[in-house]
């Protein structure tokens, strides 16, 4: 039913704006095509990974001929044309259904990579005691909860059993794997719909188990969630498009949703941000507006799952200060983060996992551990400059984003930079390894202008860490992924060598998509670490680490320093 609504939807556009002879014929060829795709994509999403390309690798076609034969159809019946002439008609709209095969393959297959990421549905299995949930003034009940996803070999969560009231804010922390990420999904009550595995024990929310909610869509009037990668959940052109869709199904008149986003707008700082693209906007902009996205449909509970991972520390306690509030006001706030100490005097309760088991639930203290962080050990770096910039500017869609800059790096030494969200951070990084070049001045690696270099020529000498690792893992193992850079740049280290150093050890065979959002940073890492690059950027590396891993990072880099590799960090996080 979905997809023929979907199709006849895109029929009715297609019908609109189309120039073809007989536009009507696309209500006719839309609806065939995706209920084609509908059904080639069950019939082949656990056979591979490419499901999305080969389902409208076959549905492009039957629409495409399909609108041929209606067309001819209605040629034949109305001019009474020949045989000869109508395939000769036919036979020359045949490259164009061909063109639109391969476009529609490969954005078919570009888009579903980071929706997989976030949504993977597939069946769940359940166990559990009692038909109906016990009566209890809790708004969120996970009992006895265990979760496995349906790749992994151990359970995410283990025997979880916690209750979450309005007006709490609950802080959630925990190193990296340890289920943090699986407990925000349950606790929004997703956990059910999204994601494929075998689940024993039940989650309510609102009184009601939650996979009895029909869909995510009923779950999302109880309960909204900011998810570690936001660039999976922004899909509109423009922030306020992103916020107003929310507000849209509050049922509000057009004078209190205006009111409303007003509001939104300064409580989250994002009005300044209303016109442009999400996708155009730095890591911890993309954060604040997923924020006020969700803050639209004012639901009794708000789930973030490192959403203040990458703002500043000033960014970070405007936020907690906003999530205070909401609790205030009758909430439930649940918090996936790493770096607790910012949170207190704002969160009520604290609950720490380890290897999916709660091992602390109560007050908030800090865990911060001074004795852990002894000074590393530091080196001089060599006098020769390898990485320069000069006068460099540069300018986004009448945005200068870059202003007359000039810094050189030496070899050998690690260089933090540093400053608030959407200050230039990320646009300088991507300079300085040719993905971006300059309106004015010029970038220099080992002397020469990378304006006259190949990206690729480049990339054999400055290696990059993306700020979201899900933009640069697309291998189906994370030995896969460390090999595709050994192979194509060239290293020395063996994969489990890189995995070993990041403290992946025995992870070469995991899927990346079933790592955390801290792992798949240490992954990236692995992946850069292996290669002969003598120059590596990173954008936010510790980005979903906790202190101590976050410390361990910085001893590997050091040690890379330490053997003539030059490092330069864009941080949040310069302590």
């Amino acid at each position: 039913r979905e997809a023929l609504g979907i199709g006849l939807v895109a029929g009715i556009i297609c019908a609109v704006f189309s120039h073809s002879v007989f536009p009507l014929g696309n209500l006719i060829t839309e609806p065939i095509g995706a209920v084609v795709c509908l059904a080639v994509y069950r019939l082949v999403k656990d056979k591979t990974k490419l499901a999305p390309a080969v389902a409208t690798a076959v549905a492009t076609p039957a629409s495409g001929l399909t609108f041929i034969a209606v067309v001819c159809a209605v040629m034949f019946v109305t001019t009474g044309a020949s045989a000869a002439s109508l395939a000769a008609y036919a036979v020359a709209l045949l490259p164009i259904v061909l063109s639109a095969l391969a476009v529609n393959t490969i954005i078919a297959q570009i888009i579903a990579f980071p929706a997989m990421s976030v949504m993977q549905k597939t069946a769940v299995s359940k166990v559990r005691k009692h038909e109906t949930p016990a009566a209890d003034d809790a708004y969120v009940v996970l009992d006895n909860l265990s979760f496995t996803y349906s790749t992994a070999d151990k359970p995410a969560v283990s025997n979880v059993s916690v209750k979450i009231r309005k007006g709490e804010f609950v802080v959630v922390n925990g190193p990296s794997g340890s289920g943090k990420t699986t407990f925000a999904r349950a606790v929004a009550g997703i956990l059910p719909h999204a994601y494929g595995g075998t689940l024993s024990g039940s989650i309510s929310v609102d009184g009601k188990y939650a996979d009895e909610y029909a869909s995510v869509t009923d779950l999302s009037k109880k309960a909204g969630m900011v998810f570690d990668d936001a660039d999976a959940q922004l899909i509109f052109t423009t922030t306020e498009e992103e916020i107003l869709t929310g507000l849209e199904t509050l049922g509000l008149s057009s004078e209190k949703t205006a009111e409303r986003l007003a509001e939104i707008y300064a409580e989250t700082k994002t009005g300044h941000l209303k016109d442009r693209a999400p996708h155009t906007l730095s890591g911890g902009q993309k954060q604040r507006v997923a924020l006020a996205a969700a803050l639209s449909r004012s639901t009794p509970l708000l789930v973030l799952d490192e959403a203040a991972s990458e703002l500043d520390s000033a960014a970070r306690r405007e936020v907690y200060t906003l999530l205070s509030e909401l609790r205030k006001k009758g909430a439930a706030v649940v918090l996936i983060e790493h770096m607790t100490a910012e949170t207190l005097g704002f969160a009520t309760r604290m609950i720490t996992l380890r290897e999916g088991k709660i091992v602390y639930d109560g007050e908030p203290f800090d865990e911060h551990d001074e004795n852990l962080f002894v000074p590393l050990e530091r080196e001089g770096s060599s006098k020769e400059v390898i990485l320069e910039a000069e006068n460099i500017s540069h300018t986004f869609g009448g945005v200068k984003a870059l202003d007359g800059v000039s810094v050189s790096f030496m070899k050998g030494e690690i260089s933090a930079i540093v400053g608030e969200n959407g200050s230039g951070k990320t646009t300088l990084m991507k300079h300085l390894n040719g993905l971006l070049r300059p309106d004015s001045g010029a970038v220099r690696l080992k002397g020469a202008d990378i304006a006259e270099m190949q990206v690729s020529d480049i990339a054999k000498t400055v290696g990059l860490v993306f700020q979201n690792p899900d933009t640069m893992l697309f291998a189906g193992t994370c030995e896969k992924e460390i090999l595709f850079g050994i192979k194509n740049v060239g290293g020395s280290m063996t994969p489990e060598e890189a995995l070993t150093a990041v403290g992946l050890s025995g992870k070469a065979h995991v899927n990346p998509r079933h790592l955390s959002r801290g792992e798949r940073q240490k992954l990236a890492l692995a992946c850069v670490m292996a290669t002969n690059q003598e120059v590596i950027i990173m954008d936010e590396p510790t980005t979903g680490l906790d202190a101590r891993e976050s410390f361990e990072v910085m001893k590997v880099l050091t040690a890379m320093r330490n053997a003539g590799k030059t490092i330069l960090m864009v941080t949040h996080n310069p302590v």
